[in-house]
């Protein structure tokens, strides 16, 4: 039952990843172009990619390095991006290549920051139990 948490956690986290990176180009974009109409079937082919991106998450608790890891992420993340594109009817260009990888990089800064405040939590959580302060 643990395991379907985690895969629950995982496909949540990247739904809402994907969702407010959507929202954000979406309100960038549709201030120089108008008023923006996104078909249903639009907005749910985006949540499943996105996702399904979360899932790819499992990569960084497995046995394989991060480096491999990383790059195992990026290149299933820029597939399901493109799946997301196509499915959508929507342009990938040079311009959307590079909002992808911006948006790649800035996500990937927020989680190793939210990792790296959760592991000072937790060690600070073990020296208080052990009875050392710091």
């Amino acid at each position: 039952m643990k395991i379907w948490h985690k895969v629950l956690d995982f496909f949540v986290t990247g739904m809402g990843f994907g969702a407010i990176t959507c929202l954000l180009i979406l309100g960038i974009v549709s201030n120089s172009v108008g008023a923006i109409n996104i078909p249903l079937m639009s907005v749910i082919v985006v949540f499943i990619c996105s996702g399904l991106i979360g899932e790819l998450s499992f990569l960084f608790y497995t046995n394989l390095s991060y480096l491999v890891a990383l790059l195992l992420h990026l290149i299933g993340t820029f597939t399901l991006f493109s799946i997301m594109m196509l499915f959508n009817h929507w342009l990938i260009d040079w311009q959307t290549l590079g909002i992808f990888i911006f948006v790649y990089i800035i996500i990937w800064i927020v989680i190793r920051l939210t990792q790296e405040k959760d592991i000072q939590k937790i060690n600070r959580q073990i020296k208080k139990r052990n009875g050392k302060d710091e």
